[in-house]
């Protein structure tokens, strides 16, 4: 074995430990000079300007569920019920409503609990909010804008509720009455208040008690109060919109729900419940406002100043109010193929001005369906007779009206509100009574067990008048419901429903059948038409 020496082994040993730390710092300072970034100089980028957000009355177009409100119902009642409420366990029952932002671009965020019922409810609630596709947003200035909405979603015992095809109840509500629900905005014959708008804000002004908080903090500004004008006139469902404190908001809705009545709104000919919103004005030294046999002459309106509101709304001249301008947009309408394939269906709101002289110009649309189906929408406008202009202050003005013109295809079914005529059993309403009475088979069950009720049945009433797709929405028992959707599926061809342009129409019925059955009698007044009556309950859905 070759062995060196010690003075070499010395000299070797300290080559070594001076030259090994060298070769790691060489490749860190390799490996450091590649991984290090490139210094570039970039332009500051601008903040992100965080989106308006608008409440619901701020919007001349309400955010709205893409497939429709009836699907919205359909999609809510696939919940699934919490077992606390299934089981009837310390009697949860209720709403829980829930509060959302619909951003321009459709999704829902701020998904929160408004008001909760229990932590399992409460979860359900949000999870179906927080999982619903993207919605169409509400649109202000013709701008898709981000605006607050709110949906209460009640739970109910399955055993005191109507029951799904799983077992489950869950029934939609709006923020708001169910009246509200069907109440829309904006009417061809919008209501009227006795002696006209300058009537009703000084009858505002001469009933306001300036709250003695508000008035020793000098606070002062615009609180908006909704409600209801009901078909007859009467005042409903008061609700504070905004509100600024002290006192002021409890004062408006107070003197708000001491309105008289309305002459109420039209729609079709036909008087309707309609949303109303009013600004009440706190003013520490406010303008009064004059009678009209001192208010001095109006002064001359511009001729380039465009309303969305006036005393008296353009309409179709010489119609006697029973055609509306929204009814002639549908009599219009020419369905492109798309719809009639059912590739698209739905509403496309147009947004256009009625001159002074009763012509219409700038005809656009403001929330869009397809493009064919938007300019199907444009072509109905541009078809619409001269009409009656609006007026104010007897002077006839320019009015801006948004109009939603409806494209369904030919196998569309309308809800029963949807239609200008509404679906007839043949005959009148004893007819109906006595076809339900004379061929109700009472199972043995309803005396075995002294059982009673009824069976409510949906059912619809097709374009030919024949009844189809009955469906159990509020059981009773199980030979029962066989019974009742026998008697349904029996039926006789109906009258059935048609639209604005008088064609017939598939539409949604409902009826609610009595077991067993009492004596028929006739109601005063009553039609063919389906109406509520105490042996068999027949009712519009």
């Amino acid at each position: 074995m070759f062995l060196l020496s010690s003075p070499v082994r010395h000299r070797l040993l300290a080559g070594l430990l001076v030259a090994l730390p060298l070769l790691p710092v060489t490749a860190q300072t390799k490996s450091a000079a590649k991984k290090a970034p490139i210094k570039t100089t970039r332009p500051a980028t601008a903040t992100a300007v965080p989106e308006t957000v608008y409440e619901t009355y701020q919007v001349q177009i309400k955010p709205e569920y893409a497939a429709g409100q009836f699907a919205l119902q359909q999609y809510l009642k696939s919940a699934r019920l919490p077992a606390e409420v299934k089981e009837g366990r310390w009697r949860i029952e209720g709403t829980v409503q829930i509060n959302f932002v619909v951003r321009s671009d459709g999704r829902l965020t701020d998904v929160f609990v408004a008001r909760g019922l229990s932590a399992a409810t409460n979860a359900e609630a949000l999870r179906l909010i927080q999982a619903m596709p993207r919605w169409r947003p509400g649109r202000r200035n013709d701008e898709a804008v981000a605006t607050r909405y709110a949906l209460e979603v009640r739970f109910q015992n399955p055993r005191e509720a109507t029951l799904d095809s799983k077992g489950n109840m869950v029934q939609l509500q709006y923020s708001g009455s169910e009246k509200e629900r069907k109440a829309p905005d904006y009417v061809e014959q919008m209501p009227v208040f006795p002696g006209g708008t300058q009537a009703l804000l000084k009858y505002i002004q001469d009933n306001i008690k300036y709250p003695a908080l508000a008035l020793r903090n000098q606070v002062e500004g615009k609180v908006f109060v909704g409600f209801i004008i009901g078909m007859d006139g009467s005042i409903s469902d008061v609700e504070l919109y905004k509100g600024i404190g002290s006192g002021c908001d409890e004062e408006a809705v107070r003197v708000i729900s001491s309105l008289p009545r309305f002459e109420p709104g039209k729609q079709n000919g036909r008087t309707v419940a309609v949303s109303y919103t009013v600004p009440v004005t706190f003013s520490v030294n406010p303008t009064p406002v004059t009678d009209a046999a001192t208010t001095p002459p109006a002064p001359v309106v511009p001729e380039d100043k465009v309303y969305t509101y006036v005393e008296q709304m353009p309409t179709i001249p010489g119609a006697n109010n029973s055609v509306s301008i929204s009814t002639a947009l549908q009599a219009a309408v020419v369905l492109p193929a798309e719809v009639r394939e059912g590739k698209s269906e739905g509403q496309v709101y147009v947004n256009f001005v009625v001159r002074p002289d009763g012509s219409t110009s700038d005809a656009k649309v403001v929330r869009s369906l397809c493009p064919a189906c938007d300019q199907a929408a444009l072509a109905a406008v541009q078809a619409l007779p001269r009409l009656a202009p609006g007026k104010q202050n007897g002077q006839t003005v320019a009015v801006q009206l948004t109009v939603p013109v409806v494209l369904y295809g030919p196998n569309h079914v309308f809800e029963s509100y949807q239609v200008a005529t509404q679906a007839a059993f043949p005959g009148d309403a004893m007819a109906l009574r006595n076809y339900l009475t004379e061929k109700l088979r009472e199972p043995k069950v309803l005396k075995q067990e002294n059982l009673a009720g009824f069976v409510e049945v949906r059912f619809v009433v097709q374009a030919d008048g024949k009844v189809g797709a009955a469906e159990i929405v509020r059981p009773l028992c199980r030979s029962c419901d066989e019974e009742a959707l026998r008697l349904v599926r029996d039926m006789p061809r109906w009258t059935p429903a048609r639209n604005a342009a008088g064609q017939p129409v598939a539409v949604r019925q409902s009826v609610r059948i009595q077991m067993p059955a009492p004596p028929a009698k006739l109601m005063p007044g009553s039609t063919g038409q389906v109406k509520s009556a105490p042996a068999f309950h027949s009712q519009k859905t």
